[in-house]
């Protein structure tokens, strides 16, 4: 587990945060040039990428750069989303568990798996989780020597995408930095995470801040009970960690934060990010790059999520 000051982070921001902001990238980018390269070597047995991680955790921008390095490699890529394959929410049941492998439509998706796997076309979904509905809206047949990114929370559990331990190249990705406060307490990085799902959720999945808080505590329980499971089926991780982010994300969501300080029940839970914005220094979110793990989650990027 890496570590960060807020000393550091605010040092270096006021010191050259152009600079700053281009070495935290560059980490990022160096993870994924690795991952990349060990993959087109193994690209002739091992076709197919599965890609997991824990929600918040940056796997689609992370599947759509290993993607554009892929093809820069040679090999034809396409990426393929779990999410597009989640149960519309009219046809599940009342008391789902929506972090559950059951979430998704798993006859339906190892189905299109098959036929991907196969040479055959199928016809992709699209899910909308403002509508919580999902349409069948791309068709697409898997080229010869072609490599295919699926990524999800669920990707690693052999319960849904299959076994495959002999096709496949296995990717774990996740927050991996803890930021150390001015008091020398360790911000976990579960709440980079939340941070990262209030932010996105609030803005492009029609969701409150409360709604997003509320959810928090089953959000972590399918964590430990649906992904941590699998994460030593692995061959790679990646920390998605960008050195800058909090700052880029206190602007936008500090007043979200103030707005319910008062009025949310349990607001205690979450006082230490809080703490954590008023410590760190602010950052301009026009000096993101437009390819930046945090554009996921902010907006402005030039990746089509």
């Amino acid at each position: 587990m890496n570590k960060i000051s807020v000393d550091k982070i605010n040092l270096n921001l006021r010191t050259d945060r152009k600079s700053f902001i281009s070495e935290c990238e560059r980490d990022y980018d160096s993870q994924l040039l690795t991952v990349a390269s060990a993959i087109s070597d193994r690209s002739f047995d091992r076709p197919i990428i599965l890609l997991s991680g824990p929600s918040g955790s940056g796997k689609t921008t992370t599947a759509l750069r290993l993607e554009r390095l892929l093809k820069n490699m040679g090999h034809p890529s396409k990426t393929l989303s779990l999410d597009d394959y989640f149960i519309p929410l009219e046809k599940s049941c009342e008391d789902v568990d929506f972090e559950a492998p059951e979430r998704i439509d798993i006859p339906f998706l190892k189905k299109q798996l098959e036929a991907i796997a196969e040479g055959r076309e199928v016809v992709i979904p699209d899910f909308d989780f403002k509508t919580q509905t999902r349409i069948l809206k791309e068709r697409y047949r898997r080229q010869k020597n072609e490599i295919v990114v699926i990524e999800g929370i669920h990707a690693l559990n052999p319960d849904v995408t299959g076994e495959s331990e002999y096709f496949s190249n296995n990717i774990y990705v996740s927050v991996r930095t803890r930021i150390i406060d001015k008091d020398c307490v360790s911000f976990h990085p579960s709440k980079i995470r939340l941070i990262r799902r209030i932010i996105r959720d609030t803005q492009f999945r029609a969701r409150s801040i409360e709604t997003v808080l509320d959810h928090f505590k089953s959000v972590e329980r399918g964590e430990n009970l649906y992904i941590m499971p699998f994460k030593e089926r692995s061959h790679f991780e990646i920390d998605t960690f960008i050195g800058y982010e909090m700052s880029v994300y206190k602007d936008y969501l500090m007043p979200m934060l103030l707005n319910i300080k008062n009025t949310y029940p349990d607001y205690h839970k979450f006082e230490s990010i809080e703490k954590m914005f008023d410590q760190i220094d602010s950052l301009d979110d026009s000096l993101v790059a437009k390819n930046s793990v945090v554009r996921e989650f902010y907006g402005g990027s030039e990746l089509e999520y």
